[in-house]
């Protein structure tokens, strides 16, 4: 294996209490300890336009009599270029509210809207705008506090936004009802901190201001780009959170764009790239967890830091295409961090919904310290035939790697375990895919 060097609108059911936009946590016995749960869910990429029955050589928006790449079934057609119809998006959100009623708060990842794909339904700025706002209803319809970032097929052209656009003020238009902490550096790019809880903050990044697919901003090492002012404010931020003692959890918008994409390719322009690994592993005290979307995998990212010079890198656990680590560079290599990209609503591959549960006493862990996960998922087809769309667990992660939390010292025990077993490796390679029951998670 080889590294690549780096240096009003609806009724609000949650129980946590909100004063001036500082979440409460609710506080749950989890094992001898309390903890609080929240959510994370990425990727709705709703198409209003999504029918049933129309051909997917259409996008699933018309019958064409090209039925060769299959027809559009009701709740999304599994592994195809069409988005997600509005059945897929409300039995999402109707699990999320039965499931977790009364999770402190929700981490939404970005991309609500559908992608331009379809040149006989070319996408139009209002839809974009209408789109978000129907997401943000269906949130407030469930729950009262909601972190989201912006993806990158959230913006007007994919991909494409420099700073001081008015869309950036649209956002904080659209998200008012979420009552969040904007600064001035959202109406720049984007970006913003929120507080959790009076120990726990997230710092939301507009990774469009390092995407390589932007080609409105510069390098991160230019003078002035939009990159170098957010990666400066990210590390005055995490300066403002280790000089408070608290700690942040940092959620990355990947654009919700990770900086590594599912075959570990690059998504962020080079010296961005360096330089963000570099902060995420100079600033691993009080980073906490990183979370991502937008690839719609199920993959885990380590930050490492080089016991020989001190200097950072990171390793994707790729499932069963490489052994992450071997035995020589889990001694090297220490893992200080990680990046945790859940899989998505858009049914690239099946539709996946994550439950954490976190650290809110700090009497064991510090405060915010992930304690576990419960990764829900839908099997797709079997909802087709049946009419009925079900979320189901997939796996428990504490007992896939038999770690009881997920601090940096258990997220080493995690590599270690993807890397040295085999077993453990089959059925990571199986829920990275999010294959479901085709393939059952055993312990």
């Amino acid at each position: 294996m080889l590294f690549k060097s780096l240096s009003n609108l609806a009724s609000l059911v949650l129980l946590a209490n909100t004063v001036a936009g500082v979440i409460i946590p609710t506080k749950r016995e989890y094992g001898k300890a309390l903890s609080g749960t929240f959510i994370h869910v990425t990727d709705f990429h709703l198409d209003p336009y999504y029918v049933e029955g129309t051909d997917v050589s259409s996008f699933c928006h018309t019958k064409d009599g090209n039925t060769e790449k299959g027809v559009a079934g009701r709740f999304g057609t599994l592994g195809s270029k069409c988005d997600s119809p509005t059945a897929l998006v409300e039995a999402a959100f109707a699990f999320m509210k039965a499931k977790a009623p009364d999770a402190d708060f929700v981490i939404y990842t970005g991309d609500s809207t559908r992608h331009d794909r379809d040149p006989n339904f070319v996408r139009t700025k209002e839809q974009v705008i209408d789109i978000q706002k129907i997401i943000v209803n269906y949130f407030l319809k469930s729950f009262s506090k909601v972190i989201p970032v912006i993806g990158n097929n959230d913006v007007d052209k994919h991909n494409d936004i420099q700073d001081f656009d008015p869309q950036y003020v649209e956002f904080k238009d659209i998200w008012a009802p979420y009552n969040l902490n904007y600064g001035p550096e959202f109406d720049r790019a984007g970006y913003f901190t929120q507080d959790i809880s009076p120990k726990l903050r997230a710092i939301n990044l507009n990774t469009l201001s390092f995407s390589k697919k932007n080609k409105l901003v510069g390098e991160c090492n230019v003078i002035d780009s939009s990159g170098r002012h957010q990666l400066d404010w990210f590390k005055k931020s995490l300066d403002d959170v280790r000089r408070d003692g608290s700690k942040a959890y940092v959620l990355c918008d990947s654009a919700h764009i990770p900086p590594n994409s599912k075959k570990d390719k690059l998504f962020y322009k080079k010296s961005c790239y360096s330089e963000y690994y570099s902060i995420l592993g100079s600033y691993s005290d009080v980073i906490l967890a990183h979370f991502s979307g937008h690839f719609n995998y199920d993959q885990l990212t380590a930050v490492l830091k080089n016991t020989e010079d001190g200097t950072y890198t990171r390793v994707a656990a790729l499932g069963a295409e490489e052994v992450p680590m071997t035995p020589q560079e889990l001694d090297k290599y220490k893992v200080v961090g990680v990046l945790l990209n859940a899989p998505s609503i858009i049914p690239e591959n099946n539709p996946a919904v994550r439950i954490y549960k976190y650290e809110t006493e700090g009497t064991r862990f510090p405060v915010g310290t992930i304690l576990d996960w419960d990764q829900y998922y839908a099997n797709l087809e079997e909802a087709n035939q049946s009419g009925n769309l079900e979320f189901k667990l997939e796996y428990t992660a504490s007992k896939l790697y038999n770690v009881d939390h997920f601090d940096a010292s258990g997220l080493q025990n995690v590599f270690e375990a993807i890397s040295l077993n085999e077993n453990v490796r089959t059925q990571y390679t199986n829920i990275r895919n999010v294959l479901g029951n085709e393939a059952p998670v055993e312990y």
